[in-house]
């Protein structure tokens, strides 16, 4: 059982030495796996990334942890990441978990004005997943998010390092130069 009240302490520690403007991930399993900040060191972001996923945690869930996992860091990007554990589930219903995440969306814009809100393809197999991901890209294009389809490198096991090749031109906070343009070419 995830201890969301610890987490949330957690976060308002780190949140004490994070900066606005940067880039934050917000999600579950897959996402709190990725080690992104790892990922990162070895690239020009532009700007600071925080990871504030939680391995486990549900959308449902979530909400409780937007104030210290999200909002207090400002960003300029969101990445979001929800579903393994629904899809999962034997009960699941895919209209609920929908509407639930417009509802975080809604909140993401409402409270982040001035950020942009990428949605992450849930990562977990079956038709639950697959259905859920067409509606989340039909979700995307209603608000004004973008949707970023990771399955097939995560399922190819090409391991996080592909999958974070796919997200890192949506994360970068400034234009890339020619140089860095040719790198991922």
């Amino acid at each position: 059982m995830i201890n969301v009240v610890e987490k949330i302490d957690d976060f308002k520690t780190l949140n004490e030495m994070g900066k606005s403007g940067g880039v934050v991930f917000f999600g579950s399993t897959y996402f709190s796996r990725m080690n992104i900040n790892e990922l990162a060191n070895n690239e020009e972001m532009g700007g600071k990334i925080y990871d504030r996923s939680v391995q486990g945690l549900k959308l449902v869930d979530s909400f409780k942890l937007l104030d210290s996992g999200v909002y207090e860091l400002n960003p300029a990007k969101v990445f979001v990441n929800f579903g393994e554990e629904e899809c999962a589930s034997e009960n699941f219903n895919a209209d609920e978990f929908i509407n639930k995440y417009e509802w975080l969306l809604l909140n993401l814009h409402r409270n982040c004005k001035n950020s942009k809100t990428y949605i992450v393809s849930v990562v977990a197999s079956g038709k639950n997943a697959s259905d859920v991901n067409s509606r989340l890209e039909s979700l995307a294009k209603e608000t004004g998010c973008t949707f970023i389809n990771v399955t097939k490198e995560a399922f190819e096991n090409l391991g996080f390092e592909k999958v974070f090749n796919v997200l890192k031109p949506y994360m970068r906070v400034f234009p890339v130069s020619f140089a860095q343009a040719m790198q991922m070419a």
